[in-house]
């Protein structure tokens, strides 16, 4: 009875891990964790579809979460632009940098709208901007955390294929609704580490 009750809780538990791996959950736990990880040092940079003749908006207003800054992203996405989107990265310290070129998973914090968003692992032999990016989400509201490892990260179907040569990464980004999911947003990151 007791060896029964054990196989179907290993049972529940592989689906629950390979659904949330699949899925783009919040917590991306296909290792059993990477441990506490090393602060992603660099600075904050909001970008908008304007260049494309876009007129979608992104705010970022610094706020604070368990003791350290925390970044409040706000705005709306239009489709003045066909594919209208707004963005934001962090331009990562040199340290930083060569920690990302050796990560095996990167790690935040958030506080979303219930949305479905995206980071990206952006590298520079991507030309199209279909970078490595990984889907993620959580109930609106509720504290989530996220570890993905980078090997998690896939390039979208529309974009030309390279191969990921994490020697070439730029920096780690986030990008919300995209033409297909246009308007308003909120969602507020911190905490975010590199795993080696």
């Amino acid at each position: 009875m007791r060896k029964a009750v054990l196989s179907v809780l290993c049972a529940v538990f592989c689906i629950v891990v390979l659904s949330c791996a699949s899925s783009g959950g919040a917590a991306a736990s296909g290792d059993a964790g990477f441990g506490e990880g090393i602060p992603y040092v660099g600075e904050w940079v909001v970008f908008t579809d304007e260049n494309d003749n876009g007129n979608s908006t992104i705010k970022m207003d610094v706020t604070e979460k368990d003791g350290m800054p925390a970044y409040r992203i706000t705005g709306n996405v239009t489709t003045k632009f066909i594919y209208g989107f707004v963005g934001w990265m962090i331009t990562p310290d040199a340290e930083t940098l060569e920690n990302l070129k050796n990560a095996r998973a990167i790690s935040f914090k958030f506080v979303g709208d219930g949305k479905r968003q995206t980071v990206k692992y952006r590298i520079s032999n991507v030309k199209d901007y279909a970078h490595f990016e990984y889907h993620f989400f959580g109930d609106a509201g509720v504290e989530e955390r996220v570890e993905v490892p980078v090997r998690f990260f896939q390039q979208p179907s529309w974009g030309i294929p390279v191969r990921m040569n994490k020697a070439n990464v730029e920096d780690i980004s986030w990008q919300t609704h995209e033409s297909w999911r246009p308007g308003t947003f909120e969602i507020t990151i911190w905490d975010v580490r590199v795993h080696l």
